[in-house]
């Protein structure tokens, strides 16, 4: 059964306090929430603001359900997406419902002036039910799907020529977005022009960059000639997915240390044991919360953040290392521009990796000050949740312009 909530003051105690403790663990497919009444109860909005438009968003909704002292507000990605799409809405004059991407069981019951959707599993099915006039857009976190998918397996089969390891896939978009591609009357992806070109087939595509939210961390007492031999790789899922093979087969080849902190996979692990524990400098870090003195202790420890990934959007995991202060060295299928203050790796190969890891440990310590201060300021310029913010609502208004002039 549908459960429907018009205001915040509709939700049971229970409800929110499972939600504030099990969090990213907890899924509720059957909630649509109405943003505006949220925004009028939680944030000092009066009914003055309430809007004639009508919008339906198709992400995430259990990051807003809580109070406000009670969401996510360390960790950007999703959590803080989930905020600002709405928020962004709200800003342009819509007032918003809101269900959960993977909730295949809603059917639109009113007339309205916008649907954003996201993934594959609901867009069609909702899109199918709403007004002809309605403006469709797609907001996707990554790249084209099949790309996304092609690159995943030309990474396994990669390593299987490699090494003769034959490993599951471990990140492909199993849910067809090509209806949603295809559909909307434009596309908004996270990312840069290499995401934005991959969308190339598709007429109205906007990419924005990701976000991250600032916290208390300095670089002012850091010991860079201490870091200079120190990577870390930060990723979510898909150890294949995104080059930890890679990285691995490339440390055994250097004296240089890699700090990994993603979760390994029983069968990733057991193709990687001897490099995942017999190797002195390769080193598995548990969990990391941010803030944390555990967190800042592996930012201070390390001076390079790595990833040669083969499909992105725009990876949260490396923004928050680029906000303090790591130098990127990443695939352009990471999606972030490096400009003059990191490395884009060419090809991905192991080779490549192990002659980039070898130049950047040995520049001189004003090096890694002055790229340190770079990066910091172009996380500080163009990836803040207010930068996020402004370009979503400037994405929207866009396309929704675009489609009234024709």
């Amino acid at each position: 059964m549908q459960r429907t909530f018009n205001s915040i003051s509709d939700i049971p105690q229970q409800i929110i306090n499972q939600l504030s403790a099990l969090k990213t663990n907890y899924s509720e497919k059957h909630i649509i929430y109405d943003y505006e009444e949220f925004l009028v109860l939680q944030e000092g909005f009066t009914k003055k603001h309430c809007a004639a438009k009508k919008a339906l968003l198709s992400y995430l909704v259990i990051p807003l359900l809580p109070p406000s002292d009670k969401r996510d507000t360390v960790t950007f990605s999703n959590a803080g997406i989930a905020q600002s799409l709405p928020r962004a809405l709200n800003e342009l004059g819509y007032s918003v419902d809101i269900v959960n991407y993977n909730n295949e069981h809603f059917v639109p019951d009113k007339k309205y002036d916008l649907f954003i959707g996201h993934g594959g599993i609901n867009f069609e099915t909702i899109a199918k039910k709403l007004d002809p006039d309605c403006i469709k857009i797609y907001f996707s976190a990554g790249i084209y799907w099949r790309e996304w998918n092609q690159a995943e397996e030309k990474r396994l089969d990669e390593l299987q020529k490699r090494r003769g390891i034959t490993l599951p896939a471990d990140k492909l978009i199993e849910r067809d977005e090509e209806y949603a591609n295809v559909s909307a009357e434009g596309i908004i992806c996270l990312g840069n022009n290499y995401a934005k070109e991959t969308y190339s087939q598709f007429p109205h595509v906007i990419a924005i960059n990701n976000a991250v939210y600032p916290d208390s961390y300095s670089i002012s007492g850091k010991n860079f000639e201490n870091a200079r031999n120190n990577f870390l790789f930060f990723n979510g899922g898909g150890n294949v997915h995104k080059g930890l093979d890679l990285l691995l087969e490339a440390f055994t080849q250097v004296e240089q240390h890699l700090y990994i902190r993603q979760d390994i996979k029983p069968a990733f692990f057991k193709a990687y044991k001897k490099e995942l524990t017999e190797y002195s400098n390769i080193h598995l870090l548990p969990f990391l919360k941010k803030p944390s003195k555990e967190f800042f202790s592996v930012m201070d420890t390390c001076n390079f953040v790595i990833s040669p990934t083969c499909a992105e959007g725009q990876p949260g995991s490396i923004i928050e290392s680029m906000a303090h202060g790591l130098i990127p060295i990443l695939s352009k299928e990471a999606n972030i521009d490096t400009k003059n203050f990191g490395i884009t790796l060419k090809d991905n190969s192991v080779e490549e990796i192990v002659s980039a890891v070898k130049e950047v440990s040995q520049k001189p310590v004003e090096w890694y000050t002055e790229k340190a201060s770079l990066i910091m300021e172009e996380v500080q310029n163009y990836y803040t949740p207010e930068r996020f913010l402004e370009n979503m609502k400037n994405a929207v208004d866009e396309m929704v312009k675009l489609k009234n002039r024709q």
